[in-house]
């Protein structure tokens, strides 16, 4: 198998720009047990295992000036994390998740795809939409109406997946279990 490609976003970058001035003076993520990608257990309820090892990062924390902790919420906006269109955008159990293919490549000809779960997409935003860096794709659902101990928080996976994949066997479950799929630690891409 050929080696992938380093991926470096803006993610950040963007996020911070278009979250002003809540975000003014982020410093770090904060992450509880459980959010970090691979991670065998849950951060919230019962806190006890997962199915399959967490296929990406739970951000919900950070850091700001002055040693401030706050969270997200549902007024918090998604960037795009790079260029690409928007293959499908599902009902997840939280909101919907908005799955994006990049014309990123390994030499094996292996796909980029990014995958945000929790989301409240913009109005605006369908499937077969190109979306360029930065662009707000979503706010982060804010679970009207819903019974859970899951606080609001975006759920960010990114991962190398065969071409072609057809965007509805897109889903969460594909993107753990899939043998063809590489998942990537969301960490080393923001």
């Amino acid at each position: 198998m050929s080696p992938a490609p380093e991926l470096q976003s803006k993610f950040m970058e963007f996020m911070v720009e278009h979250n002003r001035p809540r975000m003014d003076g982020f410093k770090r993520w904060v992450f509880h047990p459980g959010m970090l990608f691979k991670a065998p257990g849950k951060w919230w309820g019962d806190q006890g295992a997962r199915y399959t090892p967490h296929e990406g990062l739970d951000l919900y924390r950070f850091e700001a000036g002055g040693g401030l902790v706050k969270t997200v919420d549902r007024h918090t906006q998604i960037p795009a994390a790079f260029a690409g269109r928007i293959v499908k955008i599902d009902r997840d159990f939280l909101g919907r998740s908005i799955y994006m293919s990049h014309a990123i490549y390994t030499d094996g000809g292996r796909q980029l795809l990014s995958a945000f779960g929790h989301t409240v997409p913009r109005e605006s935003r369908q499937t077969g939409d190109y979306v360029a860096a930065g662009e707000i794709i979503a706010a982060i659902s804010g679970f009207p109406g819903q019974k859970t101990s899951l606080a609001p928080h975006l759920h960010l996976s990114f991962a190398w997946v065969p071409v072609p994949l057809a965007p509805d066997q897109l889903d969460w479950k594909t993107l753990a279990d899939e043998p063809g799929i590489t998942l990537i630690d969301p960490l080393t891409v923001i």
